[in-house]
């Protein structure tokens, strides 16, 4: 039987139970509401950067998620240029030709979006999803794993309060479980802030992106504008 089946089921008949204080229960909370935060915004940014779901799907299964598919841009200089084959008036068509011209540079300058996007606003979320949170999320279980154990020598120790090995055993766990417990609710502290600095960080980045990306689609229209 597991340290943490004995412990709960000690708890089932009575026995002790050790109990985090509330303002540790509210930075569990805190922190995993910043981390719920971080994977929204994530697949927010994924929903910027898709054209379709047909799009998003050739991305998933592509070697290279960058180059794989056609973007909408390219799509209608494809479409143009298809066209403009089509037709025998050669005004016309140098027309639709300089046209397909203008969304291929879209179509590139939407692509670079799409990375600009992944590398500098994604990018900082992702890590920390990938790491501090899965470091903290491993820190909670070995904390709760030593809680386990403290209640299990405590509950050992009702049924024998004088045997003195049992008492040593409590005890060590004891100060482990503080030890630990001490260690993550720093941990968790330092989160917090380094989570609110990623969100804050990513949405400066997004900003960033989205405003060049604006200017340099209009600048690219504007040029086709004129011909």
């Amino acid at each position: 039987m597991t340290t943490k089946v004995k412990a709960v089921a000690y708890r089932l008949t009575g026995g002790s139970k050790t109990v985090y204080s509330a303002d540790y229960e509210e930075k569990i909370l805190l922190f995993n509401n910043f981390k719920k935060q971080i994977e929204k915004l994530m697949g927010l940014m994924v929903t910027l950067v898709t054209d379709n779901l047909a799009t998003e799907l050739k991305q998933k299964i592509s070697k290279d998620t960058v180059d794989s598919g056609m973007n909408k841009f390219e799509k209608v200089g494809q479409a143009i240029y298809k066209y403009s084959n089509q037709i025998e008036d050669d005004s016309s068509a140098a027309v639709l030709k300089t046209a397909k011209e203008i969304f291929d540079n879209a179509g590139q300058k939407h692509r670079s979006f799409r990375t600009d996007m992944l590398d500098n606003v994604q990018k900082s979320m992702k890590e920390w999803i990938e790491t501090n949170a899965k470091n903290v999320s491993k820190e909670l279980k070995s904390v709760d794993n030593k809680r386990d154990e403290l209640d299990c020598a405590i509950n050992k120790l009702r049924k024998k309060p004088d045997d003195l090995d049992i008492q040593a055993v409590k005890e060590r766990a004891e100060s482990i479980f503080k030890e630990e417990l001490e260690k993550t609710d720093k941990l968790l502290d330092d989160e917090i802030k380094e989570s609110q600095s990623v969100i804050s960080s990513a949405m400066i980045a997004l900003m960033e992106v989205i405003e060049d990306y604006n200017r340099c689609m209009k600048e690219i229209f504007k040029q086709g504008a004129k011909v």
